[in-house]
């Protein structure tokens, strides 16, 4: 090997070393690792569903049938949902409008 060869060399691992060491260029050190996530997701949605019958009963039945729909039509399972709040005015001539909250989740 001649003189400038072993400077060369010399010059080089001069600079690879500090870089090594600083974590520079060249190096193989390992990206940190990403968080892991210990809790679970949960999706939630409401669906509100008004309809009138001629009793109480029947229009928050109706009313819970028409937001079960609307569910389903969001893609959600009857299975996921529950009726929450309900009620049931009377409009004075016989007939009741029923509202019904569905309470779904996943």
């Amino acid at each position: 090997m001649n003189r400038s060869s072993a400077l060369r060399l010399r010059a080089a691992a001069a600079l690879a070393v500090p870089a090594l060491l600083l974590g520079g260029a060249g190096t193989a050190l390992a990206a940190p690792a990403a968080p892991t996530r210990t809790t679970a997701w949960t999706e939630t949605a409401v669906f509100v569903g008004t309809a009138y019958g001629h009793s109480p009963n029947s229009a928050i039945v109706a009313a819970g049938e028409v937001a079960y729909t609307k569910a389903v039509s969001a893609f959600w399972l009857r299975s996921q949902c529950n009726i929450g709040l309900t009620n049931a005015t009377s409009d004075g001539i016989g007939w009741y409008l029923g509202q019904a909250r569905l309470y779904c989740s996943r």
